[in-house]
C-alpha cells in the first residue's frame, strides 16, 4: 500500500530557493508540492484555495511580514502546519512566529540536511520542530534536557566524532547489532528521521554537555 503522500505549500520570495526546496521534495516519494508563491498575499491563497498539509514560509517578504502572515493564517486555519524556512535565526523573528501559531522554524543552511525530517515530523507527530541553531538562539526547551544514559551518551560522543558502526561497537564493547539498535532508540527518542540529523543532534548534544561541565 502506497503511503499518502505530504501536500507541500512553498512560499519564498526567491525563485532559486523555491527551485532548490521543490528538488528536495521531489527526491521525497511521499511528498508532493502543490503550490507555491512569491509574497504573504499568495501565501495566504494558496493556503485558502489548496487542499495542502503544510506551508513552508520564508518570513522576510516583500508586501508582509513573516508573523503577520502567519497570524492571518493562524486565526482562519488552525489546522494548517506551517513551517518557517528562514535566513533569520534572531529571537525576535523566532518568537514573532512562535506566538503567532507556527509549527516549527528551520534556517535555510540547515534545511538540506533536515527539513525532510522537519515536515515528517511536524506531520506525523503533530508535534512542533525546531531545528538545532534556533533551539540554541531561542532558549526553547531543548533536547538536551533529555535524560540520557551513560551508554546513550557514549553512543552519542562516539557518532558526534563521525565514527562508524563497527568503530561504535569497538568502543563501547558491544556488538554492532546492539549499537543499531541503540541508534533505532535514541531516533525514535529524539523524533528524528534519519542517521544523518541524529548525528547532528549529537554534535550538539555533546559541545554544549562539555561546555555545561567545564571541558
Amino acid at each position: 500500500m502506497v503511503e499518502k503522500q505530504i501536500k507541500v505549500l512553498i512560499v519564498d520570495d526567491h525563485s532559486g530557493v523555491r527551485t532548490g526546496i521543490k528538488k528536495m521534495l521531489q527526491a521525497a516519494k511521499d511528498m508532493v508540492v502543490v503550490g507555491e508563491g512569491a509574497n504573504g498575499a499568495e501565501a495566504i491563497e494558496l493556503v485558502a484555495t489548496r487542499d495542502s498539509d503544510i506551508l513552508l514560509l520564508d518570513i522576510e517578504l516583500p508586501d508582509q511580514r513573516g508573523d503577520v502572515v502567519m497570524r492571518h493564517i493562524h486565526d482562519r486555519y488552525p489546522e494548517m502546519k506551517v513551517l518557517a524556512v528562514s535566513s533569520y535565526s534572531d529571537r525576535n523573528y523566532i518568537f514573532g512566529m512562535l506566538e503567532n501559531g507556527v509549527s516549527g522554524y528551520i534556517t535555510k543552511d540547515e534545511a538540506p540536511m533536515m527539513l525532510l525530517d522537519a515536515i515528517r515530523s511536524i506531520i506525523h507527530t503533530g508535534r512542533s520542530w525546531f531545528s538545532p541553531h534556533v533551539l540554541k538562539n531561542s532558549g526553547i526547551p531543548s533536547i538536551e534536557e533529555q535524560t540520557l544514559t551513560r551508554r546513550e551518551m557514549d553512543i552519542l560522543e562516539q557518532l558526534a566524532l563521525d565514527r562508524s558502526l563497527e568503530e561504535i561497537a569497538a568502543f563501547t564493547g558491544m556488538k554492532a547489532d546492539q549499537v543499531e539498535k541503540y541508534l533505532k532508540l535514541l531516533m525514535n527518542k529524539f523524533e528524528v528521521g534519519s542517521l544523518t540529523s541524529l548525528k547532528h543532534l549529537a554534535v550538539r548534544i555533546v559541545s554544549q554537555r562539555g561546555t555545561q561541565d567545564g571541558t
